[in-house]
């Protein structure tokens, strides 16, 4: 190049201006969203809290187990929790409980001699249970008021 200059494109600069921060080089330019990480580095201290939304999840669990003899157990007080749990092969037990308001608890077991305990306490929860194969069981316990309920089995009991 003879005499011409030549603008980088934005995520350039951004790599250099992380290389340059640790050779002590630096270069300014404005603000840009995809080039401004200021969002995600922190200092030394802990990251800012952040208060949970209206209407999210305070507390949610996923639990995946496949094989034999598993167990999962979710306990959830308040409300807006979400868990859900899926279980595949054989001798796999679920445990869902929950205490408060607009809760979701979902538990899915294909296989055989599978078993799930549901029980809630507090109003408008929504609990689904799904079971596939041969040998299941489940006990459901609500108390409470305009709680959705899904209770599905496909096989049987032995």
């Amino acid at each position: 190049m003879t005499g011409r200059a030549r603008a980088l494109p934005p995520s350039v600069v951004a790599v250099a201006c992380l290389v340059g921060a640790s050779t002590g080089v630096s270069a300014q330019q404005a603000p840009n969203a995809y080039t401004d990480l200021s969002g995600y580095l922190l200092g030394a201290g802990a990251p800012p809290a952040r208060p949970a939304a209206a209407g999210v999840p305070v507390l949610s669990s996923t639990v995946t187990q496949i094989g034999q003899m598993n167990a999962a157990t979710a306990t959830l007080a308040g409300s807006d929790n979400v868990t859900v749990q899926y279980q595949r092969g054989a001798q796999n037990a679920s445990t869902l409980s929950a205490t408060g308001t607009q809760n979701t608890l979902n538990t899915t077991q294909i296989g055989t001699a599978n078993t799930s305990a549901i029980g809630v306490v507090g109003n408008n929860n929504t609990i689904s249970n799904l079971q596939v194969g041969s040998g299941l069981s489940y006990q459901l316990q609500v108390v409470g008021t305009s709680a959705p309920i899904s209770v599905q089995q496909y096989g049987g009991r032995k």
